[in-house]
């Protein structure tokens, strides 16, 4: 399994996943073809800045899952947020927790964040795991928006530069 950046060519692999009834299901429902268009774009803008991370998950030489780290706000504040998302066909197989674990040990090596956020779904169990998983601690239930839809989420947060609230990336 190896992390790589995304590019322009990888937006079908996120319309597959966001697109998907199933896949989304705990966000709220698919997203619009366009909307994820534009996410994709946005986030290599933002990649190029360095305020975004969007990371593909290869496996065996397929791109299985995601993980991104962005720039985002809670609460008035502005936070690092982490998400992933895993192919049916290669779930159960501890991708994601893996996947999470070697953007969180890259952050960690790049001192590029302080701490850094996740909001899964309160029911979905598998998402909780990979935080528990890899050392976040939850800070309880809370609501988020996602692609204009309200959700309610656990907050987990894990630190990955001690002593700092925010280290920008870049």
């Amino acid at each position: 399994m190896q992390l790589e950046m995304m590019t322009e060519a990888d937006v079908e692999f996120r319309v597959r996943i966001e697109a998907d009834p199933q896949m989304m299901a705990e966000l709220g429902g698919p997203r619009p073809r366009r909307d994820v268009e534009r996410a994709h774009a946005t986030s290599l803008v933002l990649a190029a800045e360095g305020k975004c991370w969007p990371l593909k998950v290869i496996v065996d030489g397929v791109v299985a899952a995601s993980v991104v780290i962005w720039e985002s706000s809670h609460d008035g504040e502005t936070i690092y947020e982490i998400g992933w998302m895993t192919l049916p066909e290669f779930q159960g197989r501890g991708i994601a927790s893996r996947a999470v674990r070697e953007a969180l040990a890259k952050a960690r090596a790049e001192r590029k964040f302080g701490q850094i956020h996740a909001f899964p779904g309160v029911a979905n169990i598998a998402s909780n795991k990979v935080c528990e998983k890899n050392g976040f601690s939850n800070l309880g239930e809370c609501e988020v928006e996602f692609g204009g839809r309200r959700l309610r989420s656990n907050h987990w947060r894990v630190s990955v530069c001690p002593g700092s609230a925010a280290v920008r990336p870049g």
